[in-house]
Parts: structure tokens; sequence; C-alpha cells
């Protein structure tokens, strides 16, 4: 069996900016206009650490003690700004039907690997119909202080799941950023990159990718990955 850990953002959907607008909102209805993001890498980012650098740099000394208060108040942001422009996210190109495969075959498990937090990283599946349960081994940006955390922590929960080690080399991160490439290799696992975010297919290959696409409309690179 093969563990396909997905990354979300720029890997299986886009939110044309939807995701962060509603981080951007919610900061400042919290802790007003000095809250933003600007020049702040969200890329393959942690949301908690995301919030965390925005107010540092807005010079907010309790921040720990509100992020609960910014979790809830950005997820609910989140739902709201999907609701009214509900084509703000869709599935980028050949996701659809790799997902309806892949969830049903027996010589694979599906996770999600994500630095969201696990409530949005919801909302933005079932915005494209998508059902979150496909995933049953899933790790979020609020679980782990890293990306290799995070791919340790689903290894782990997939180790219970199934009551059975995987081998390293049966871990496959599938993600469009350098971080996915790291966070595979720390783990002795490998990494299918697809340039579908904001990172060239030149960019993943330097950043050591094990193999590159650009993009999942055929899925046959993918298969053949897997099957090795």
């Amino acid at each position: 069996m093969k563990l396909l850990l997905f990354d979300l953002d720029g890997t299986i959907l886009l939110t044309s900016g939807a995701g962060l607008r509603a981080m951007e909102q919610a900061g400042v209805t919290i802790f007003g206009e000095r809250f933003n993001l600007k020049d702040i890498a969200t890329s393959g980012g942690l949301d908690p650490l995301i919030y965390a650098e925005a107010a540092a740099r807005a010079g907010i000394d309790d921040a720990h003690v509100r992020h609960d208060d910014f979790r809830n108040a950005y997820l609910r942001q989140m739902e709201v700004n999907l609701a009214a422009a509900p084509e703000l996210v869709f599935l980028l190109p050949g996701i659809g039907p790799l997902l309806n495969d892949l969830h049903r075959r027996p010589d694979v498990a599906l996770g999600l690997v994500t630095g969201n937090y696990g409530p949005g990283a919801d909302i933005k599946l079932r915005a494209v119909g998508v059902d979150p349960a496909w995933f049953p081994v899933r790790a979020f940006g609020d679980e782990a202080p890293d990306r290799s955390g995070m791919v340790r922590l689903a290894i782990e929960r997939h180790r219970r799941l199934n009551h059975h080690e995987i081998p390293s080399h049966d871990v496959i991160v599938i993600g469009d950023t350098p971080h996915d490439v790291a966070c595979a290799h720390a783990n002795g696992g490998r990494c299918f990159a697809v340039a579908t975010g904001k990172f060239s297919a030149d960019e993943l290959r330097r950043a050591g990718a094990d193999l590159v696409v650009p993009d999942l409309a055929d899925p046959q690179p993918l298969y053949d990955f897997i099957a090795r």
C-alpha cells in the first residue's frame, strides 16, 4: 500500500485568494487596520504561523491570547466569502476524477497534509464537492510546528488506523511548493510535485522534487509514480 499525502491549496484547489482575504478580514475585525498580510510569504505556510507573523509585524502583544478568537473569526469569514462568491473556489485540472478514483483503490491510502486549520480545509473541500472523509489520514497546520512534523503525524495516524508500519519509500507527498518537497524528503518519502501553484516546474525541480508535472489533467504520470 502507498500513502498519498495531498497538499490542499495550489494542489487540489484554488480559492482565488478568498482564504487569505478572510484571514486578513478576521485580523482587522479583532485588531484593527494594523493587521495585514502584506509581504508575508503564505504559499506552503501554516495558518497559525502566518497569523503569528502578521501579528508580530503589527506589534500585537497579546496575539497568542487572541488566537482562538482569530481562528474562529477567520473560519466564519471564509464561509461567508465562499458562500457569497462560490466561483472563487475551484478544483484544479484533473483533480476531481483523480480523487474519485484513488479513494476507491485498495492499494492506496489517501491523506491530507495542509497548513490550513482543520475546519478551514473542510470548508474548502466541501465548497468544491469533495468529501473530506475521502482523506482518512489528516494533519493540519495547528497540529505540528512545521510541515515535516505534519507528515510524521500523518504517517503515525496511518499506522494506528491500519495497524501496520509503512515503508518510507511508500509515502508520497503530492504538492506544489518546495515546502512539500522538503517535508517529504525529511521523512524519507518521495515528492510528486505539480506546478499548479505559485512555483514553476523548474523551481520545483531545483528544490529536489522526485517528479514534476504541469498539472494532473493526465493522471498517468502519477499512477506510474505510485507503481514504482
